[in-house]
């Protein structure tokens, strides 16, 4: 019998879910004598007027009215009251591409990861090298991936990520209360929590709960072992390699555990019927959860997911890049991320202090509240090296999805669902080159 697909989510999709959230609701080149901005530095030229284009390069629902309630809204909005803030969303007519064209003038660039290939071909984005040395900023405060990640679009410095999406193990406590099981650990294997899943998944009194819960797509796109749908160096698509078969049979295993098919991460906050989900924090209307760290391949121990960070760039046709590099100081400053690290959103800077104070002021009036959880299960000691991220990854995405789907069904063993992802998606990049 054929096993109901996995629960698909596109690269892009995705992308613009993370930058959703973070919108509404949120040492190369360094100098040795480089200073950290504990506070927002001062303002110049306060009183003048100016108008700035902030620019949503991935979410294309995104609205004025919910960028300037956000975090970063009203951090720019207290600090900088001389700024007007133009916003423009991405969509038809207002791709990057069609913004070059048009014109138009753009400031700030918010974006996720997934952007960025886009933003560099039409080269929208700007290398800060130069203003990070004449102000002399300090990287070495920043997550070092969150840094190293920019390179790979020509070896610049674009931006400043400013926020982070806090990936964990969750439980429900109660499911284990309820069977008598101990609690997940920190530091557990995949091969551990596989175990732990397959005890787990049973039906009780009528009522069906699930081991384990994820969504392929997200484990790809903030995966442990640093692997990439396509490499921009070689131009080949690179999915049939050892690794590349462990990290898909790792999760498939899990959707083929007899009645945890149709798992999925809805139903750990909307049934509460999942006893563990690996995924990013929702807002989930109980309290018995909890989180421990995101299991780890005993093939790479210790390493934790890949930062899944929000970035806000200057763009090339910005007039006013001294201004935007002030905000995007005031943005990492710790300043900032000490206030929306006690408010509960992961934060990008490497101040122990700030980290220590992650959650400190979340009382659950925002739909969080980590009074006595695990918090620090979103800091990883060591996490993966960022995956190269390309213009391609969507179309491999979509031949991986169907290769998941095919394997958890049985339709396919991995080797040859792998060779056919890569032959097809090795085709598709090859229809769209022409």
């Amino acid at each position: 019998m054929k096993r109901k697909r996995f629960q698909k989510m596109g690269t892009a999709s995705l992308a613009a879910a993370l930058l959703a959230t973070f919108v509404t609701a949120c040492n190369s080149g360094a100098d040795s004598t480089a200073t950290t901005p504990k506070e927002t530095p001062t303002v110049k030229d306060s009183k003048k007027p100016v108008e700035l284009v902030v620019y949503n390069a991935s979410n294309s629902t995104a609205t004025a009215e919910a960028f300037m309630d956000s975090d970063i809204g009203k951090e720019i909005k207290a600090k900088f009251p001389q700024v007007t803030i133009k916003f423009i969303a991405t969509g038809k007519g207002t791709t990057p591409n069609e913004l070059i064209v048009s014109g138009q003038a753009v400031d700030l660039v918010l974006c996720s990861v997934f952007s960025f290939p886009s933003l560099a071909d039409t080269q929208l984005l700007f290398d800060m090298s130069e203003l990070i040395k004449k102000n002399r900023y300090d990287l070495n405060r920043l997550g070092p991936n969150t840094v190293e990640f920019q390179k790979q679009f020509g070896g610049g410095i674009y931006g400043f990520p400013v926020a982070s999406a806090p990936t964990a193990l969750f439980y429900n406590k109660d499911i284990f209360d309820k069977f008598g099981v101990p609690y997940p650990k920190d530091g557990m294997t995949w091969d551990e929590t596989y175990e732990l899943a397959k005890k787990m998944t049973r039906t009780d009194a009528g009522t069906t709960y699930y081991g384990f819960a994820t969504r392929y797509p997200f484990m790809y796109n903030t995966n442990q072992l640093s692997l990439s749908y396509y490499n921009p160096t070689t131009q080949n698509v690179q999915v049939t390699d050892d690794k590349f078969k462990l990290f898909m049979e790792n999760f498939t295993r899990f959707s083929q555990i007899p009645g945890n098919d149709k798992a999925n991460t809805d139903m750990f906050g909307k049934d509460k019927n999942v006893a563990m989900m690996a995924y990013q924090i929702g807002r989930w209307d109980f309290d018995s959860w909890d989180m421990v760290s995101m299991p780890t391949f005993k093939e790479a121990p210790g390493i934790g997911p890949q930062d899944y960070a929000t970035y806000m760039n200057i763009s090339s046709t910005s007039k006013n890049k001294d201004l935007a590099f002030e905000i995007l100081t005031a943005l990492t400053s710790d300043e900032y991320q000490m206030k929306i690290s006690k408010a509960g959103t992961l934060p990008v800077v490497t101040t122990p202090e700030v980290i220590k104070a992650f959650g400190q002021s979340a009382d659950g009036s925002n739909g969080r509240n980590f009074k006595g959880k695990n918090v620090s299960a979103f800091f990883a000691k060591e996490r993966a090296k960022p995956s190269f991220v390309t213009k391609y990854d969507d179309i491999v995405a979509k031949r991986m999805t169907t290769a998941f789907n095919a394997i958890v069904a049985g339709e396919k063993d991995s080797i040859s669902a792998l060779r056919e992802a890569q032959e097809g998606a090795t085709k598709d990049i090859a229809s769209v080159k022409k």
